[in-house]
């Protein structure tokens, strides 16, 4: 019995291993890493990687929960109570850090995203969790609206927080991190108060 929980134990070490190099990879800029990078980077055979992961979508789920424990233990808190000023610089400051952080994976990812339905279902259930940060964040100025009107305003706070707008303003408009969250929160404040 020992000998069998000495080798699952190697073999967990060696899965948590590739993962963490190809997410290492990921985050170092390299969109598409080869087994051959994963495998240095994770400082075993090529041949392991294969043997742990039947395909790329059993080492994309176990890389999101990689990159999910990682980043959220960098995030500021979101608060759900104060000003109406105070929620949104909350809601903006985890969203900033967030999207700082994970731009790299985030800009491999959506490379890959069309052909992984892994993929697709993690960046999905994130959507949803930001639009549950932006329910219960701005709840007193949702719960005024009629069920349309506040659809749509969640919907639009959560497009502002989004990946796609912060790389909009980071990459296109040359904005600084600070001069990012600046617009984040003018806007938002804005159509909070439409």
């Amino acid at each position: 019995m020992g000998a069998t929980d000495g080798r699952h134990a190697r073999s967990d070490r060696t899965r948590s291993a590739v993962a963490e190099g190809m997410l290492d990879c990921l985050q170092e800029g390299i969109l598409r890493p080869s087994a051959k990078q994963v495998a240095e980077r994770a400082g075993v055979s090529t041949r392991a990687v294969f043997r742990h992961f039947d395909n790329m979508e059993s080492l994309f789920e176990e890389v999101c929960e990689l990159q999910i424990e990682r980043v959220d233990r960098q995030l500021p808190l979101v608060v759900e109570e104060g000003t109406l000023d105070q929620r949104i610089q909350s809601l903006v400051a985890n969203s900033v850090a967030r999207n700082q952080i994970t731009s790299p994976v985030r800009r491999a990812a959506i490379l890959t995203e069309p052909f992984s339905k892994q993929l697709r279902d993690r960046y999905a259930w994130f959507r949803s969790v930001l639009r549950r940060q932006v329910r219960a964040s701005f709840a007193s100025e949702l719960d005024a609206l009629n069920e349309t009107a506040r659809r749509d305003k969640v919907a639009a706070v959560a497009a502002l927080l989004s990946f796609g707008y912060w790389e909009e303003l980071r990459t296109h408009e040359r904005l600084s991190t600070a001069a990012t969250g600046r617009v984040l929160c003018s806007a938002i404040k804005a159509l909070l108060q439409q």
